[in-house]
């Protein structure tokens, strides 16, 4: 990917969702480019071609049910993602899985937005959650 803004990548099985969230990112976040892939298979091929790397990864469904803490492992340790926020979307949010996933690595666990105002809300967390993560590693 060679991009000239930072990048969000939406990880989604779901053409409509990434419509969706298109819209969101064009309405409250003009500063970043929304990516979609429709599996994590997807986005490690075509981020290992290029020499960008997004700046967070949003999660919502590709993964199998079960599998979440694994492939959470997985993209925290791939070398496109080390530096990126990464967002868990679900249907429920429970205050286990939420902990759980964020003492493995997540910046975030969040519920998945399915109406506009809860669409600004997401990308305004996932906005801040990226601009505190490069006030961090100071770029």
């Amino acid at each position: 990917m060679d991009t000239l803004k930072p990048w969000v990548a939406l990880l989604d099985e779901d053409v409509d969702d990434y419509i969706f969230w298109q819209h969101g990112f064009r309405r409250w976040a003009q500063h970043l480019d929304l990516y979609w892939f429709s599996s994590v298979t997807e986005f490690l091929s075509a981020t290992s071609l290029g020499h960008d790397k997004p700046v967070a990864l949003v999660m919502d469904g590709v993964v199998p049910d079960g599998e979440e803490m694994k492939w959470l492992s997985t993209l925290l340790l791939h070398p496109s993602c080390q530096q990126a926020c990464l967002i868990m979307l679900s249907a429920e949010v429970t205050q286990p899985q939420r902990e759980a996933y964020l003492r493995l690595g997540a910046s975030d666990h969040l519920q998945k937005p399915v109406r506009l105002q809860e669409l600004q809300e997401i990308v305004s967390t996932v906005s801040t959650h990226i601009a505190r993560k490069s006030e961090l590693s100071g770029l």
